[in-house]
């Protein structure tokens, strides 16, 4: 009779099994077929998605990338461009390469001076703090920002002719002063200093095969012709 009863158990077992087995076999095949119509194939060796999100190992999503990515865990619900997005822990954006959204300066929006395709990089808050571009203007640019806006600019500018640097005071936020501007536009090369409040103070230039030419300004004068 125990025997008899060691054999029922086993039996009862083994039928357990199968049926976790086939359960389990149910369920890959319900997975395989949610990925095939995520990433319904667009021809041969082509996957075509709407979105794609990483998560870490908490399951926070850290790499978004769609046209537009995937918003869920985003802090910014503003920034719906085509990119890949990095999300610090906290969903803030980290880095945006492709389409860049409107700039997000000390936690507020403004609109870019034209559209543009890049490479953006921001501070733990999310803030825009530099990157590299081509805007639909004609300019490329690549920058290095302070909190309240650009720091240092290197840019060629297909409408005024001018490529070059440019390095910015600091200032509060929408407020520009240079402090230094070298570069060339046509036959002309210079460097240019400037003062915060005065402006130009002191400018060294050669214009085609002409003489090199240094202009100094003391503190109070007037500008120079």
């Amino acid at each position: 009779m125990q025997q008899n009863a060691i054999d029922k158990r086993f039996e009862r077992l083994e039928r357990t099994v199968k049926r976790q087995r086939l359960a389990l076999a149910a369920m890959a095949l319900a997975g395989a077929a949610g990925l095939l119509t995520a990433f319904a194939p667009a021809g041969p060796g082509t996957i075509e998605a709407r979105g794609i999100r990483i998560v870490d190992a908490t399951g926070k999503p850290r790499i978004l990338i769609g046209a537009p990515p995937p918003a869920e865990g985003r802090q910014r619900q503003d920034a719906q461009t085509a990119s890949i997005v990095v999300l610090g822990p906290d969903g803030a954006d980290r880095l945006i390469l492709g389409e860049e959204p409107p700039v997000l300066v000390a936690g507020k929006t403004y609109p870019r001076i034209a559209s543009a395709y890049g490479l953006l990089i921001h501070d733990a808050k999310g803030n825009e703090r530099g990157g590299f571009a081509f805007l639909d203007n004609g300019r490329a640019v690549m920058s290095l920002d302070r909190p309240g806006g650009d720091a240092v600019l290197l840019t060629a500018n297909d409408q005024t002719g001018f490529a070059g640097l440019v390095v910015n005071y600091q200032n509060p936020l929408g407020k520009y002063a240079e402090g230094l501007r070298m570069g060339t536009r046509a036959d002309t090369v210079w460097l240019s200093l400037q003062d915060r409040a005065e402006g130009e103070r002191a400018r060294l230039a050669v214009e085609g095969k002409a003489a090199p030419k240094l202009i100094a300004r003391p503190a109070g004068a007037p500008p120079a012709p």
